[in-house]
């Protein structure tokens, strides 16, 4: 009996070249369309045990309805792409490969894919109208209703039924074409389970908040959602070749976790990556910082709100850095093809899209890895999102 990914798994053979010449891709329904459990709530997914799932892909898809009388009702910055708080998959006793909000999974389905692109597509961040770094798909529906729309950190322009449609991808490999760090599935052994945790409301009728997806309510006004999730399955087939089973290297998992650090000041804040160690190496490292008493609002990467940034390990050793935020920027726009920083406010630091066998960082041998983010100012109520996209050893016996 051997052991593929912590699963039991007997007969497998490890052999990647004939793994991907016998395969065949599959996308299949995980969960069909069914309403959420509700703003606020949760919905756990048990997924279906079917051959190297790579990807998962999730729409939310309906309407939400202001009614009364709207007032100064206004969209928080959450809105549209956190409307999922939180996506956590779990997988062969591995608790959280994957810990991330909206906003993040369709970052890096952007940095990831250099066949999407934003560029010339109009979209409203605010009250300024953009055709570049809203990380909007022209398939998107943020909220229509008769001419109106719901936009991030806008007013409410009217009441009614807005309709909504959003795609999320969630990265379970780390590669769609080597298929690194995908999930062995074919066992009733394996166990795949995706939570969704999907925002607040935030703001109740007359107030005002400082999380959620509405930031502030007219006195009379009133919020109802109808909400639908689906998720398909992006998985290959194990192939049974001269009656063995091949499979690919299973040898690694692929972690995407974010995690939040308050307390931000003014100068250089230089926290402490989590989960790092012997066995890891980090593909990329992205942040957020967001400000605001009664928003989150992201903080853009310029040199108005950016001193130095970088990362660093050690007692002092920065191996990268820049004295301004707009360099980072433009830095990371030649990485992502996109303007991740402009609007929502995303810095990246990547290690695996040029020469990742060069430059990826083993967890192992860089002690109290950071990153460095000086500020110009100190954010009100800041607080930065920071995620590490790392590669860790599996169990494997193939």
């Amino acid at each position: 009996m051997q052991s593929v990914q912590g699963v039991q798994s007997p007969g497998m053979v490890f052999n990647p070249d004939l793994f991907f010449k016998a395969t065949r891709r599959q996308r299949f329904p995980m969960q069909p369309k069914k309403a959420i459990n509700g703003i606020g709530s949760s919905d756990v997914i048990t997924l279906t045990q079917e051959g190297i799932v790579s990807a998962l892909e999730v729409r939310v898809s309906g309407t939400v309805t202001f009614g009364g009388t709207i007032g100064t009702t206004t969209m928080s910055y959450e809105w549209p792409l956190n409307l999922i708080k939180n996506l956590a998959l779990s997988a062969n006793g591995q608790s959280t490969l994957i810990s991330a909000r909206g906003l993040l999974l369709r970052s890096v389905e952007f940095i990831a894919n250099p066949k999407l692109d934003d560029n010339g597509l109009a979209a409203t961040f605010g009250t300024t109208a953009v055709t570049s770094g809203s990380l909007k798909f022209p398939t998107d529906d943020w909220g229509t209703s008769a001419g109106n729309s719901l936009n991030p950190g806008a007013n409410v322009p009217a009441v009614g039924t807005y309709t909504v449609d959003l795609t999320f991808l969630v990265p379970i490999a780390a590669d769609q074409r080597s298929l690194v760090g995908s999930l062995f599935a074919q066992t009733s052994a394996s166990n795949l389970t995706c939570t969704i945790n999907w925002n607040t409301q935030g703001a109740a009728a007359g107030g005002t908040s400082s999380s959620g997806l509405i930031s502030a309510m007219g006195a009379s006004a009133t919020f109802a959602s109808a909400l639908n999730v689906e998720v398909v399955g992006l998985a290959y087939s194990i192939p049974i070749v001269n009656g063995t089973p091949v499979i690919p290297d299973l040898s690694t998992f692929h972690g995407l976790n974010e995690i939040q650090y308050g307390g931000l000041t003014q100068g250089t804040n230089g926290p402490i990556l989590s989960g790092t160690g012997v066995g890891r190496t980090m593909l990329r490292l992205i942040s957020q910082v967001t400000t605001g008493a009664t928003a989150t609002v992201p903080l853009a990467v310029n040199d108005t709100n950016y001193a130095t940034v970088g990362w660093g390990y050690g007692g002092n050793t920065v191996p990268e850095s820049y004295d301004r935020g707009g360099t980072w920027n433009v830095q990371t726009y030649r990485t992502a093809g996109v303007n991740l920083g402009v609007n929502w406010g995303v810095g990246l630091w990547d290690f695996c899209s040029d020469n990742a066998v060069r430059d990826v960082i083993d967890q192992g041998t860089t002690s109290s890895l950071r990153i460095l983010l000086g500020l110009v100012a100190a954010p009100t109520q800041g607080i930065a999102y920071i995620t590490q996209e790392t590669l860790f050893a599996g169990a494997v016996g193939a």
